[in-house]
């Protein structure tokens, strides 16, 4: 069977490094199938250079060594949410040859095509948080739509973890199949972190002080304001300690720049900007914690990263944390400040404390493997033609 990939979000970060995970182990486990990856056009060969570290994959065998893995790239119109999207995408896509089955990474399905294909859900956020992006009523109404057909055309959809498949069915339309398959972590953030990559890291973000750290997108469900005014009664009794935000300078980052100023925090609440993911594994393992509040999350990977890392993690008990971190985290209520603030409290001030949900948590990632995650992919490809 050949499978095209929509890897349009390659250089995204969530749904991107998706994208990357997938494809990385499909080089190893292909399952006998071959792989069209759909690119932005102009990136082929960047890309490939990227996954495949200049070898041709025709060349690279199964584990076993019998079984070939070929990789086609073929560059499309990159465009999501668009007019292109609906229009010369979906040209693109019909002209396709010898396609039996297309993977949308996201669901950004042309709504006039018609042919086999499945799609992964990640999350409803736009459903739950309709406004926090800049879009007229038409365009909200359009999400809506294209998010519908995606859904219920698909031969399968899968969905990242058990609750967004639940959520999925407050939906008024439903999916014809639906499999939760677990994001797996990448080996990186499985390995020791060498004092290089500590210096590293602490150069990059500007600061020798203990820090908590927050890794995500700036939008409103992501609660980061008021992480800020936990942050804030943290400080009172621990003035060396520092709040680390990343994420890319975007709209709403002038709001809280300014609302740190106005909370008197500037020095100590510190926005590196985006932080490449070869420093990641040091930002948390050099983390007194690493803090995630969110209102909603269809999966939430940084607090799994964050733990294989061996930070310890505070994280919010609604949404699918609690079904992904299971005991191996400190829950708080995310709509509380006060208790955001004791979550962090009890982490930075018990050092025996903070060493046993480090434990849980190094525990707890060894469920999330890319290997099982791209063989459960393959898995559904397989089914969805049956």
């Amino acid at each position: 069977m050949r499978i095209a990939l929509d890897a349009r979000a390659w250089n995204w970060t969530g749904i991107g490094r998706y994208i990357r995970n997938l494809t990385a182990e499909y080089l190893k486990h292909s399952g006998g199938h071959s792989f069209t990856l759909l690119v932005p056009k102009g990136e082929e060969e960047k890309i490939r250079e990227e996954l495949e570290g200049g070898v041709d994959p025709r060349i690279r065998g199964d584990d076993d060594g019998r079984r070939e893995v070929t990789f086609e790239y073929v560059g499309v119109e990159p465009s999501y949410y668009s007019l292109k999207e609906q229009t010369v995408f979906l040209r693109q896509l019909n002209a396709l040859k010898n396609i039996d089955l297309v993977h949308f990474a996201h669901f950004n399905v042309p709504i006039f095509y018609n042919k086999p294909f499945v799609v992964t859900i990640h999350d409803i956020t736009r459903f739950i948080f309709p406004g926090q992006k800049r879009q007229s009523l038409l365009q909200q109404i359009g999400y809506e739509y294209v998010f519908a057909h995606a859904v219920r055309s698909a031969k399968k959809v899968i969905a990242v973890s058990n609750t967004t498949a639940r959520d999925m069915r407050l939906l008024p339309f439903r999916a014809r199949s639906t499999e939760v398959i677990y994001e797996g972590l990448e080996d990186r953030f499985f390995q020791p972190i060498s004092a290089s990559q500590k210096n590293s890291v602490r150069a990059y973000i500007k600061i020798k002080t203990p820090y908590i750290v927050f890794v995500g997108v700036w939008m409103s469900h992501k609660n980061i304001f008021r992480l800020i005014d936990a942050f804030a009664l943290v400080h009172k009794n621990y003035p060396d300690l520092s709040l680390v935000i990343t994420g890319k300078y975007q709209d709403g980052y002038s709001d809280l720049l300014r609302y740190v100023g106005e909370k008197g925090l500037v020095p100590q609440v510190i926005f590196p900007g985006f932080v490449p993911d070869e420093l990641l594994p040091a930002l948390y393992a050099e983390s007194a914690g690493m803090a995630f509040p969110s209102l909603y999350e269809g999966y939430g990977l940084p607090p799994l990263e964050a733990q294989a890392c061996g930070a310890p993690v505070i994280a919010s008990n609604v949404s699918s944390m609690p079904e992904l971190l299971r005991d191996s985290v400190e829950y708080v209520n995310p709509e509380s400040i006060g208790d955001i603030a004791r979550g962090i409290k009890k982490v930075v001030n018990d050092d025996a404390y903070a060493q046993k949900v480090r434990t849980a948590g190094l525990r707890n990632v060894e469920r999330y493997s890319t290997v099982r995650m791209a063989k459960e992919h393959i898995r559904v490809y397989e089914n969805a033609l049956q």
